[in-house]
């Protein structure tokens, strides 16, 4: 075991914590409401350490949703729906609560940051062996991340009813139509 081991590991688990506290301070008071000084004292750390670890409230949200998003991001440039997919919708579905706080603002344009990179970072990769692209791959992540959330928002709130597997298959193929119409590839 290194010397820096240890150090890791105490950053691992105060990073966890600040997480942690900030997750359950959104489901207490919404996320607008949240501030950092709370989330450091739900933490037991001192702000200063919470500032080693994200530099903002947006940050922490956005680390927060970065592997959900991750999750919508993997229909791009896959040729069947990624397995994975349901469990995260039905984790969405599942905390409805929460996703009415995340689906409006301010809370939607940093959930909507996060899934355009994540899109953005799969384009990249798909054109290196597609050749040239119609739109800068920022705008076609943004669009293509405009459109998965336009049919999330409502079935999550539970406005539309389907099942999670039509859902999946609709964000899997709007998704495939909006890059194969701007790359060569479907």
């Amino acid at each position: 075991m290194s010397a820096e081991e240890p150090l890791d590991r105490r950053q691992g688990k105060t990073r966890q914590a600040i997480r942690k506290a900030f997750i359950e301070l959104v489901f207490e008071r919404n996320y607008p409401a949240v501030t950092v000084a709370a989330v450091a004292a739900r933490a037991n750390v001192g702000r200063s350490t919470l500032y080693e670890h994200f530099r903002t409230k947006s940050d922490l949200l956005s680390d927060s949703l970065a592997e959900p998003m991750a999750a919508l991001a993997s229909v791009i440039g896959a040729r069947d729906v990624p397995s994975h997919l349901g469990m995260w919708l039905r984790h969405f579905r599942d905390r409805q609560a929460l996703a009415r706080m995340l689906f409006h603002l301010p809370a939607r344009d940093v959930m909507l940051a996060v899934l355009t990179r994540h899109i953005e970072g799969r384009l990249v990769r798909l054109a290196e062996t597609s050749g040239p692209v119609a739109l800068p791959l920022g705008l076609l992540a943004a669009q293509v991340a405009a459109a998965q959330l336009a049919l999330l928002t409502p079935w999550i709130l539970g406005q539309v009813a389907m099942s999670q597997t039509v859902m999946a298959e609709a964000l899997h193929r709007t998704s495939r139509g909006l890059v194969g119409a701007m790359m060569d590839v479907a």
